[in-house]
């Protein structure tokens, strides 16, 4: 069955974006749903009036589930429905009918219509999910799963680079990253087209074995969601689920439910439309991977038209770090240093940050 949407799990850090957001109460935040982490675990994590927005249904269909199911469910029956632990597909179609109660009739419609990724979990349905699933098993076989759940019994980041380097850095791992991401077949199966638009030549596969040690050993890897999710499909510590789906942060998620708008609609067009000053943090995805230069360059320049006083904003790129427009720089003051230190503590760093001061 083709998968019904690109991303079961956004793939950023919301610790990281609220830090380079410097997100405080009455704070009012524009961003890209995705597949709902960010928004979700923001308003998780403290007071924060947001508008998420994305270009495609499905995407939003998926965020408001993870909504639902934090009203509906206690955190760990969110997480066996969600996918982000194991439960039979039967359990996962009752923690849904109890889920369903929050849904509007468009949500429970395309849910029926994708029971499917219900019983799956449906953070395990996406595209990128299903085409990773087809090569962590072979990663586990490669390194062997009883060398890299050791990683988890290390006391200190420290400890876990060095088991990194002595036991998990070898040869047949770079084969098989080669082989993963190789440009044909990671094209085809494992993102959109228009994700790669800037990927030139650039060989992707090096590019992300070389973050891989960070991934597994720059942070606690008993607290790193993505990394447990990564290599076994499974959050194996509950301290490392979703923001949302602890307890107080499903607390005030509860609570505040209301504080998040989701939008179906392109960044450029929410931004176009909102009244000067209405937002003072945005949030813009890795957006500049899909664009154009030009098309990039009008969204600065219209973010900048629109942001309130000493506004904020991130991006993240993996293919092009776009040059700011000669036109913004007396506007736009990039902190190239807080990116590349907040970066070195992200919990999936494959993309490189780019922070930005609005005047």
């Amino acid at each position: 069955m083709k998968p019904p949407y690109n991303y079961g799990i956004s793939q950023e850090d919301a610790l990281t974006e609220r830090r380079a957001l410097d997100i405080r109460e009455g704070d009012r935040l524009l961003c890209v749903a995705s597949a709902g982490e960010v928004p979700l675990n923001l308003l998780a994590l403290g007071p924060v009036t947001i508008e998420a927005v994305d270009i495609s249904a499905a995407q939003l269909f998926l965020s408001r589930l993870k909504l639902a199911a934090c009203r509906a469910l206690e955190p760990l029956e969110a997480a066996e429905f969600l996918g982000f632990i194991d439960a039979t597909p039967e359990n996962r179609r009752r923690l849904f009918d109890r889920t369903a109660a929050f849904l509007d009739n468009d949500e429970k419609s395309f849910w029926a219509a994708n029971r499917p990724a219900v019983e799956r979990g449906p953070v395990r349905a996406g595209r990128f999910e299903r085409y990773l699933g087809r090569f962590s098993p072979v990663a586990l076989a490669v390194l062997g799963e009883r060398k890299l759940r050791r990683l988890f019994e290390q006391d200190t980041v420290a400890a876990q680079r060095e088991y990194f380097d002595r036991f998990l850095s070898t040869a047949v791992l770079k084969v098989l990253f080669k082989v993963a991401f190789h440009p044909r077949l990671y094209r085809k199966r494992g993102i959109a087209e228009e994700g790669l638009r800037h990927g030139g030549k650039r060989d992707i596969a090096a590019f992300f074995y070389g973050r891989f040690r960070d991934f597994c050993a720059a942070t606690p890897a008993r607290r790193n969601l993505y990394l447990q999710f990564c290599l076994f499909g499974n959050v194996l510590f509950p301290e490392a689920l979703p923001e949302y789906l602890s307890e107080e942060g499903m607390r005030r998620v509860r609570e505040d439910h209301a504080s998040i708008a989701w939008r179906l609609e392109s960044y450029q067009e929410a931004v176009g439309k909102c009244v000067p000053g209405r937002f003072n943090k945005f949030h813009l995805s890795n957006i500049g991977d899909w664009m154009g230069l030009e098309e990039y360059a009008g969204l600065l320049a219209l973010v900048c038209a629109k942001a309130g006083p000493s506004s904020r904003a991130i991006s993240r790129y993996i293919h092009l770090d776009h040059p700011l427009p000669e036109a913004l720089r007396e506007r736009i003051v990039r902190r190239d240093d807080r990116g590349e230190e907040l970066v070195r503590s992200d919990r999936f760093p494959f993309y490189n940050l780019v922070v930005m001061e609005l005047g």
